[in-house]
């Protein structure tokens, strides 16, 4: 069976430091439910860090369940989300934002799925009253075709947004990747951009499972507790998630891992343009989108799952992990060309 090395993070096992502290742990005594035990504290204490006003965190298992949690709470049910048509809240989550909330969800077509104000100000200038209205303008960092904000479009996004009396959400599922590229801190990139809500993610950082959703100071969580429980993420037995967390923040660990993604991805792409192989996008973070024949693409799907993420281009999307290797790259870069 072909290896799905290059598929995404979450084809990677866990981080082996991250797995031998839930192990550890097991044998303590469980000392708080929901976000109330020590380790999760401990977690949410290092977020708190890099923010002069108190934050609220809520934790959840996976991505998509961090993105309802945290638009549920800025949301009222009749509040429109604006986002990229590339958005992960508006392709990979079968809708789960529509199903769970009733909101609707308005996307931009983009090139390279970031969103600009430019870009919203021309969508906002067909609103009609009654059609819909507009409340969250959310972006993904880094976004699902690896390009990066940079602090100053989310300083003008957020200042846009606010404006405008929307607010400006985060999906930071691969957040450590972004802050690695630009190599800026959670301070510069969340509280000095004036972002309101962000996760950031654990899973695809090297944990089992593990999202954080963080309110800043400029929008106070209403009944947290009551919107995971409504959210089905009420997770009894925290301290697993929360020591997941925390083990990736410790020594900035998880930002550390997303710095060898970024690494090797840069490292893929030089091996591609030597080969002659085009580069559809920049790269900016952990993946490459490479323009491959079908007979390369059937070469390589020898030994490695990977398909056309746009088919009419024949554009392949690879991506890089923590636990990627020069060796790996080697390997992979063997069979193009």
């Amino acid at each position: 069976m072909a290896k799905k090395d290059f598929r995404g993070e979450v084809w990677n096992n866990i981080d082996e430091m991250v797995l031998a502290q839930i192990v550890r742990i097991n044998g303590e005594a469980v000392d708080g439910k929901v976000g109330h035990d020590s380790y999760t504290a401990k977690a949410t204490a290092y977020l708190q860090s890099f923010f002069d006003e108190k934050i609220d965190v809520l934790y959840t298992i996976n991505g998509t369940a961090a993105n309802i949690v945290a638009l549920k709470a800025m949301l009222a049910s009749y509040g429109t989300v604006i986002c990229a048509e590339q958005a992960h809240i508006n392709t990979y989550e079968c809708g789960a934002l529509e199903y769970n909330l009733g909101n609707k969800i308005l996307s931009i077509p983009t090139l390279d799925a970031k969103i600009t104000p430019k870009m919203i100000e021309a969508l906002l200038a067909e609103h009609e009253s009654h059609q819909y209205r507009p409340s969250v303008v959310a972006i993904t960092q880094p976004t699902e075709l690896g390009t990066v904000y940079t602090l100053e479009e989310m300083k003008n996004l957020a200042a846009y947004a606010h404006q405008n009396g929307m607010k400006l959400f985060v999906d930071g599922a691969r957040l450590g990747s972004a802050l690695a590229a630009l190599g800026v801190t959670l301070r510069q990139m969340m509280a000095e951009t004036g972002v309101d809500v962000f996760t950031v993610g654990g899973t695809k950082a090297g944990a089992m499972f593990g999202e954080a959703v963080v309110f800043t100071q400029s929008n106070p969580l209403p009944a947290g507790e009551y919107i995971l429980k409504q959210s089905m993420q009420h997770f009894d037995k925290s301290k697993f998630l929360g020591a997941q967390m925390l083990c990736l923040f410790e020594n900035d660990r998880w930002i550390n891992h997303f710095a060898n993604a970024n690494k090797m991805a840069k490292l893929l792409e030089g091996k591609l343009r030597e080969k002659g192989i085009e580069i559809y996008l920049p790269v900016e973070s952990n993946m490459v989108f490479c323009v491959l024949e079908k007979e390369t693409l059937a070469k390589i799907n020898v030994e490695y799952d990977l398909k056309y993420w746009f088919k009419d281009k024949r554009v392949v999307r690879i991506v890089t992990t923590f636990a990627t290797t020069k060796q790996d790259i080697d390997a992979l870069s063997a069979l193009i060309g």
